[in-house]
C-alpha cells in the first residue's frame, strides 16, 4: 500500500490504490460509524474530504450487490457518519445464536435507563423518587457495562450526587440519531401499562 502523502495526490474521483480496503478495514474495526473526518484524520490529515467520499462511494458500489453486509450512512448529532452493517438477511442465522446472546435486561433496568434517557442528567436519588423504589448498584454498573450510561460528573447539592446520562453507544444501539427522536416522556409514561 502507498504511503499516506501518496494517498493525496490522485484526483478525488480516482482513490489510490490500497485506500478502498483501508477505510474498508478501519469500518469494519471500529465500534462506531465514522464521519469523513474521522476516516480523513485517520488515513492521513491531508487527505482531501472529497477523497474519502469518493472512497465511500466505491466502497459503497462494491458492497450493493451482497446479500449481508452494507455500507450505511445516517446523521447522528449533526454529522453524517458511515458504518459498515449487516443486513436484515442475517437475522435468521444471529437467531440461531441467541443462546450466547447477553441477557435482556429487567424490567427494573429498562426502567431506570428510560428515566435517565429522557431526564438526563438524573442523579440515583432523582430516579429513586421517581420510580418509589432503590436503586439497586448493579443496574447501574450493567447499563454501564453495556456502553449506555456514563456519568457527566457531580450535582452541585448537598452529598455532591453523581449525575448520570446516556452515551453514543446508547444511540447507536437503539438506533437513533439523537435525544430528541424519543416520544414525549409524559405522553408515553401516561400508558396505564408502563410504569417508570
Amino acid at each position: 500500500m502507498r504511503s499516506k502523502s501518496a494517498m493525496t495526490d490522485h484526483p478525488a474521483s480516482e482513490p489510490p490504490e490500497g485506500l478502498i480496503e483501508l477505510v474498508e478495514a478501519l469500518l469494519l474495526a471500529s465500534d462506531e460509524p465514522l464521519s469523513i473526518e474521522a476516516l480523513g484524520v485517520m488515513v492521513g490529515q491531508e487527505t482531501a474530504p472529497e477523497l474519502i467520499e469518493a472512497t465511500l462511494a466505491r466502497l459503497a458500489h462494491r458492497w450493493e450487490p451482497h446479500r449481508f453486509v452494507e455500507l450505511t450512512s445516517r446523521t447522528i448529532e449533526g454529522c453524517r457518519v458511515w458504518q459498515l452493517v449487516a443486513t436484515a438477511a442475517v437475522a435468521p442465522y444471529l437467531k440461531a445464536g441467541e443462546s450466547n446472546r447477553v441477557p435482556r435486561l429487567s424490567r427494573a433496568a429498562l426502567e431506570t435507563l428510560a428515566l435517565i434517557a429522557w431526564r438526563q442528567p438524573i442523579t440515583r436519588g432523582e430516579i429513586e423518587a421517581a420510580r418509589g423504589v432503590a436503586v439497586n448498584p448493579q443496574i447501574v454498573r450493567l447499563l454501564t457495562e453495556r456502553g449506555w450510561v456514563r456519568s457527566l460528573g457531580v450535582k452541585d447539592s448537598p452529598g455532591r450526587p453523581e449525575m448520570l446520562g446516556t452515551t453514543r453507544q446508547f444511540l447507536n444501539d437503539f438506533g437513533i440519531d439523537s435525544l430528541n427522536e424519543l416520544p414525549d416522556f409524559e405522553r408515553f409514561a401516561g400508558h396505564d401499562d408502563i410504569d417508570v
